[in-house]
């Protein structure tokens, strides 16, 4: 590359010399254009002038010499003027009329030596005349300085040699010719210099033009490039604007989908299980009780299939917030053994813990989503073990006065996980393979649901397994320490006897024939009577009337008005005519994230999701009544 760059500079060095050198042979032609033909007219005078006293053959041939040098010299200095550029022929031009101006140099010195005589009046005029074309030299050769000081040798030293040869007096003329040869040198010199400078301040100012002039276009060139590439970056962020939008679309309208889909789908489930649960509470066979247990388990499984896509739609919506309470992880875990027991009892399968003791008694967490993760990798454990051991086993990986990282492990001795099986394990709707699904059911949605709260949690996930030795899901996550005096949030107990028969009269407020009777029947079996009406307008037109409701159990999505306005306008109601607040109870299939929030906004006092369990709802109407 450096050889590459030294021929570069190289060859442009010589482009620069030859445009100089080439504009001084220019300049010396445009200046001698006028002087040649000068020099031809002193020529023809000079002869005019010696035709009495000198041979007229040498005069004769000189003239001729000089006459014809100049008819040269006229040609070939227009020839130059046509042509511009640089080939070989014009090289060759060139130093032709150079020779011609040397030439003519010796033409004129042969005057100062052929020419010399014994008169004094003719030893003038020959030396003013060598005089004046030596000086007229100067200002015309001087670009070229080595052509100025061969001219003006050629021109001077002849007649300076005829001096020096005649002795005497003309010896000191012939000094002062050589001094005047020093000082035309030293003049030419100079002025070549000058030129020499103006033409590289010329070149130089040029290539600088030319530079700008490419620089000017190239950023042209650039700001276009930039205009256009400003103008694609609009259009793109339009587009992405666009999509941004479209994907806000698609995301409300699929939670809007989901959730309209966990209504339309819970209010038959209500009415499924809602029949089983009173087919529990009556008089069957053996048989028969078998067969509504295995219903309601069905129902169970399918409601909580319906829960882990409803938890796995909310968190790929980006809807899931964390919550961070104070909470004992022991007790936690001791509660999901304990309601993991049947299950896992049902498989054979033995649930031990393994709690490190240097675990802080309280951490500050989500301890809903950690008891979900943990759920679902216990569940998973014991569906695919058999006759074997579950531990459950927490330690700690770092801890400080406010942070401890905790390593939480489920350890199975179950089928275990091929590695290639593994890497896909976390994906959506994923199993090790279809013989799973089909040997122990499931959708694979628990471990991605896992997976997605983990990393929210800013947590680790992984997983050790070997074909047919058993699993270890393991995850850490940090927790903070809270200050020593707060203590984990408990649940409120309830303070209301759980009787077996309740007093009171109800508004039902329901438009779902199956769900109205499903309503009726539980509500009367706890001891209540009920008067249906079957949408929002109705209830408060009949609360407008006189009453003895205890209690208003209120469906929230409904034809004419639904339950949030009815709630609202019975609120309006209490208020404009100073009645007694009765409370209202939401019974609704709208189990998304914030819909219970919204029910209490609305002004409703309490919330039972669809499908209704028969103990939920008697605690909940126990506490209001």
């Amino acid at each position: 590359m450096l050889g590459i760059s030294k021929d570069s500079d190289q060859l442009e060095n010589n482009k620069h010399r030859d445009k100089i050198w080439h504009e001084q042979i220019r300049l010396v032609e445009k200046n001698a254009f006028i002087s040649n033909y000068v020099s031809l007219i002193i020529s023809i005078v000079l002869a005019v002038v010696l035709w009495p006293k000198q041979s007229h053959e040498l005069i004769a041939a000189w003239l001729g010499f000089m006459v014809l040098l100049t008819l040269a010299r006229g040609i070939m200095s227009i020839l130059l003027s046509r042509r511009e550029d640089h080939s070989s022929d014009n090289k060759i031009l060139y130093q032709w009329y150079l020779v011609a101006i040397v030439m003519t140099g010796a033409g004129w010195g042969a005057t100062g030596y052929l020419m010399f005589s014994d008169d004094p009046i003719q030893q003038v005029i020959i030396g003013f005349i060598i005089a004046g074309m030596s000086s007229g030299g100067a200002s015309v050769m001087s670009p070229i300085l080595r052509l100025y000081v061969l001219y003006l040798f050629l021109v001077v030293s002849p007649l300076m040699l005829s001096l020096f040869m005649q002795g005497g007096d003309h010896s000191v003329i012939g000094f002062i010719m050589l001094g005047y040869i020093v000082v035309m040198t030293a003049m030419g010199s100079r002025i070549n210099k000058q030129i020499l400078d103006s033409l590289e301040l010329r070149f130089h100012n040029e290539s600088l033009i030319k530079f700008m002039s490419k620089a000017k276009n190239e950023t042209e060139d650039l700001n276009e490039e930039l205009a256009d590439e400003i103008e694609q970056r609009k259009r793109v962020e339009k587009e992405l604007k666009k999509a941004k939008e479209a994907a806000e679309a698609a995301s409300k309208t699929k939670s809007e989908f989901l959730a309209n889909m966990s209504h339309e789908i819970r209010t038959p489930m209500n009415g499924i299980l809602g029949t089983l649960q009173l087919l529990q509470g009556s008089a069957l066979t053996e048989s028969q009780g078998e067969y509504v247990d295995i219903a309601y388990s069905s129902g169970e499984a399918l409601l909580s299939l319906l829960n882990d896509i409803l938890d796995f739609s909310k968190i790929e919506a980006g809807k899931l917030e964390l919550e961070y309470i104070p909470f004992n992880l022991t007790s936690l875990v001791r509660e999901l053994t304990v309601l993991l027991t049947q299950r896992a009892d049902e498989r054979k399968v033995v649930l031990l813990s393994d709690l490190d003791e240097t675990i802080p008694p309280v951490i500050k967490g989500d301890s809903v989503r950690i008891r979900q993760i943990l759920a679902n990798l216990l569940t998973n454990a014991i569906k695919f073990t058999e006759n074997g051991n579950v531990t459950i086993k927490a330690s700690v990986l770092e801890q400080t006065k406010k942070i401890v990282r905790l390593k939480i492990e489920v350890i199975d001795s179950g089928i275990g996980i091929s590695e290639e099986a593994q890497r896909k394990l976390f994906n959506s709707f994923t199993q090790a393979d279809g013989s799973t699904t089909r040997k122990y059911g499931g959708t694979g949605l628990g471990l991605a649901i896992v997976r997605q709260l983990v990393t929210l949690m800013r947590g680790r996930l992984g997983v050790d397994s070997e074909e047919g030795k058993g699993a270890c899901f393991w995850i850490e996550i940090a927790f903070e320490i809270p200050d020593e005096n707060v203590i984990p949030e408990q649940k409120e107990k309830q303070v209301v006897e759980l009787l077996d028969v309740l007093q009171g009269h109800v508004l039902l407020v329901e438009d779902n024939p199956v769900n109205q009777i499903i309503a009726k029947k539980m509500l009367e079996k706890v001891g209540l009577s009920c008067e249906l009406v079957i949408n929002g307008e109705e209830a408060v037109a009949r609360l407008k009337q006189p009453h003895e409701f205890s209690l208003v159990l209120m469906d929230c999505q409904m034809p004419v008005m639904d339950g949030y306005e009815a709630t609202q306008a019975i609120r309006e109601l209490e208020l404009a005519n100073a009645l007694q607040r009765l409370p209202v109870v939401a019974m609704t299939a709208n189990a998304m994230e914030g819909d219970k929030d919204k029910c209490l906004h609305a002004g409703m006092d309490d919330y039972v999701a669809k499908p209704v369990k028969q103990d939920a709802l008697k605690q909940v109407l126990s506490h209001w009544l």
